[in-house]
């Protein structure tokens, strides 16, 4: 299983020795939900995303370089239906934002072995977090396709799920938001999520940052926070690299995934 390599000789800087002896490059944290899942949620889709703190020596083009060599890893891995690298905005980190066909395969990507090696190699954890995603739908004919050079941008949203609607319900409301969703400009996948610590929301893949800003105005914020009675948080990527699986196997149930016509 390759890793992604950030050491500082691979981008010929002289630093310090001492800084060259101590700074160490960071591994991902063992995602909760994951490990938690009882054998029926392991069957269920899952979104992880990914987040490390971007070394202060790598330049994003070069950290971008390095992701573009894990592409044909990350287009074979086993379970994996969909990657998008990302940059984290507000924070810079790197990583990627990862559509699993089950938890099981993500479980089994994201094992204790693998994160205890990367710790001890890297030196550091990031911030890790795993949804349930029981509906994606995906509205590029054909399916979103590979791009190594993606001018996409990518927004997680979560809202706190109201205590009086059960999952089962926010689940309903998923499916019967597609058709909506599918016609909505520029956005070209989306994720619906959940998650353990009670929000709800969504992974969404943009064609382009207009577009996302065309969908997230102030009358779509406010009519959240009327709905439910609390503000939307929302989280902004940058998704340079688009990594589907050419696998068919790693494709998502159809009674999960939603094709736009």
């Amino acid at each position: 299983m390759q890793i992604l390599n950030l050491a500082p000789n691979t981008f010929g800087g002289n630093l310090p020795k001492l800084l060259t002896a101590t700074v160490l490059t960071l591994s991902v944290g063992i995602p909760s939900v994951s490990t938690a899942a009882n054998e029926s949620e392991a069957s269920n889709p899952a979104v992880v995303i990914v987040r490390v703190a971007k070394p202060w020596y790598a330049p994003k083009a070069a950290v971008v370089s390095k992701m573009r060599d894990t592409i044909d890893q990350y287009s074979n891995t086993p379970g994996l239906a969909f990657k998008a690298f990302s940059f984290e905005r507000q924070s810079g980190d790197y990583g990627g934002i990862y559509l699993w066909k089950d938890q099981s395969s993500a479980q089994n990507w994201f094992n204790k072995e693998w994160f205890e090696r990367v710790k001890r190699e890297r030196g550091s954890d990031a911030y890790v977090r795993t949804f349930s995603a029981p509906v994606a739908i995906d509205n590029t004919p054909g399916g979103t396709p590979a791009n190594p050079d993606s001018a996409t941008v990518a927004t997680l949203v979560e809202i706190p799920i109201p205590a009086s609607v059960s999952m089962d319900k926010v689940v309903s409301g998923f499916k019967e938001a597609v058709p909506t969703y599918q016609g909505v400009p520029g956005l070209l996948r989306k994720y619906f999520i959940a998650s353990e610590k009670g929000t709800f929301g969504g992974v969404y893949l943009w064609k382009d940052e207009a577009s996302a800003n065309a969908w997230f105005t102030q009358v779509w914020k406010d009519r959240v926070a009327k709905t439910y009675g609390q503000a939307a948080k929302i989280e902004w990527f940058d998704t340079p690299i688009l990594t589907p699986s050419k696998d068919g196997k790693n494709a998502l149930a159809s009674t999960v995934y939603f094709q736009a016509k």
